[in-house]
């Protein structure tokens, strides 16, 4: 995008009321952390897949550590992004505050007792259910406090050096996979999806309160998940076939050939458009990221029908954007432009192709509406000028894209590693085209608030390619 930056506005006063401005929504961090939510599906004991055959993807290890591993892996890819990542948070709900977080991680462990204690069993009798969990949560505990210790990472919130990774999100993963442990693989899945979903509520709740940065819960989530995987094995070791129940049944949701699904994802986005490239303009988009949940359902095995909600989001690049004011020089110690985000909610046919071996083909084409996240481009005030706006730096452009159409489609390659769990690497492209206002910093009203007008209005494409991991969670 071409910006032309004209020299007539007014001189800003001294002495106003500033309030600070910080980066990017966080709506978008919910959709990354609830990729967490779909390691309940894998039902170890009773997995009858077609096709199915021994071999590594199949193996107990890789059952059990697949989605920890996962989780550990975004937490490293996300640790030198992690400040940029706040900056969601930070953006929109920057005093948010609520202690609901400290009561979630609970519910899935209190449950496990509660249903045992109504009459409704689970998998092992309560004794054997405690020392499994007492194992789990000494292995838990001993993990999260050595590296927590060791590494002694500093807050968000600047008060204490012990956030990596966050007890709270190990807490709440570690619980949620005790409760589809002992029901969610033995009476239905949905006693995990309920687990799982009250720990993501826990892990974004320790980011929206600005206890923790991403990457501390992402590993978090992994080491809970871990945890009660190896504090059932230390139990199976120890107690042997003491306190288990008889199955209530072999195969509780048969497998059949529609392959029905809700599914995450999280990825790198890069911008296509030539509205958006770095040939074309002074204010241009870095390589992004893209997240997302869709679902679809299958009325044959090869054809179904669903929608997505994803977004992307970009950097901005405005090192080439000159200010051309001889007043900016004066106050201004540099600028930056927050990050330009689309989301999306589309509709559409989905498609499979079953390969062997429990791999897909999968594709989609669809359609809906695009929506542009208001921005800021921001002026760095020079020290001295700080105390007099109350604030370090100032908003002097606002932009907008506005809602439009918008179409996506997509390729992916699918591996189904369990009865009801898969991993797959897409390839989607997004197209829209959106009316895009510049607004300028224009004068103070008697109030003391800065008013702003229309700069210019123009036409912007924002295409884009992404790929990236889903996790996908069928629903058989």
């Amino acid at each position: 995008m071409n910006m032309y930056l004209p020299t007539n506005y007014k001189l800003l006063r001294s002495g106003m009321n500033i309030p600070p401005h910080t980066i990017f929504s966080t709506a978008f961090i919910l959709l990354w952390l609830l990729c967490i939510q779909q390691s309940f599906a894998q039902e170890k004991d009773s997995i009858i897949l077609k096709d199915y055959k021994k071999g590594f993807f199949n193996s107990k290890a890789v059952r059990i550590s697949t989605a920890p591993v996962i989780l550990f892996a975004g937490s490293a890819l996300t640790w030198n992004k992690r400040t940029e990542i706040r900056k969601l948070r930070n953006r929109y709900i920057p005093t948010f505050r609520n202690h609901y977080d400290d009561y979630f991680q609970y519910v899935p462990a209190v449950s496990v007792f509660a249903l045992n204690a109504a009459g409704v069993k689970g998998k092992h009798t309560v004794k054997r259910a405690a020392v499994s969990y007492f194992f789990s949560a000494a292995v838990m505990a001993i993990a999260v406090n050595s590296i927590k210790y060791t590494a002694k990472v500093e807050r968000p919130d600047g008060s204490t050096k012990n956030s990596f990774p966050s007890g709270h999100t190990a807490n709440s993963f570690m619980n949620a996979t005790f409760l589809n442990e002992e029901y969610g693989t033995y009476r239905h899945p949905l006693y995990g999806v309920a687990g799982y979903t009250m720990a993501t509520a826990t892990a974004i709740g320790r980011q929206l309160n600005n206890r923790h940065w991403i990457s501390d819960v992402l590993a978090g989530a992994g080491i809970g998940i871990l945890s009660t995987k190896v504090g059932y094995i230390i139990a199976d070791h120890v107690l042997k076939d003491r306190g288990i129940r008889a199955p209530l049944r072999n195969n509780p949701l048969p497998v059949d050939d529609k392959p029905s699904f809700l599914e995450m994802r999280a990825g790198f986005a890069v911008a296509t458009s030539k509205d958006l490239t770095a040939n074309a303009s002074e204010l241009h988009a870095n390589r992004g990221f893209n997240m997302g949940v869709e679902g679809a359902w299958f009325f044959h095995k090869n054809f179904g029908v669903g929608g997505e909600f994803a977004f992307s989001s970009f950097p901005m690049d405005d090192r080439n954007v000159i200010f051309n004011d001889p007043a900016i020089e004066v106050i201004g110690d540099g600028h930056y432009t927050q990050p330009m985000g689309i989301r999306y909610l589309h509709a559409g046919p989905y498609f499979s192709i079953p390969l062997t071996h429990n791999w897909f083909i999968t594709g989609k084409l669809n359609a809906g509406t695009s929506a542009g996240a208001k921005g800021d481009i921001m002026l760095i005030l020079k020290e001295e000028f700080q105390e007099a706006f109350e604030s370090n730096e100032l908003t002097f452009f606002q932009y907008k894209p506005e809602t439009a159409f918008s179409w996506s489609t997509g390729l992916g390659i699918q591996k189904r590693i369990a009865r009801n769990l898969g991993i797959k690497a897409y390839g989607n492209y997004f197209a829209s085209k959106h009316d895009f206002r510049l607004d300028i910093i224009d004068d103070v009203d008697t109030d003391g608030k800065f008013t702003y007008k229309t700069l210019s209005n123009e036409k912007v494409k924002f295409n884009n390619f992404t790929f990236g991991l889903a996790l996908t969670a069928y629903l058989w």
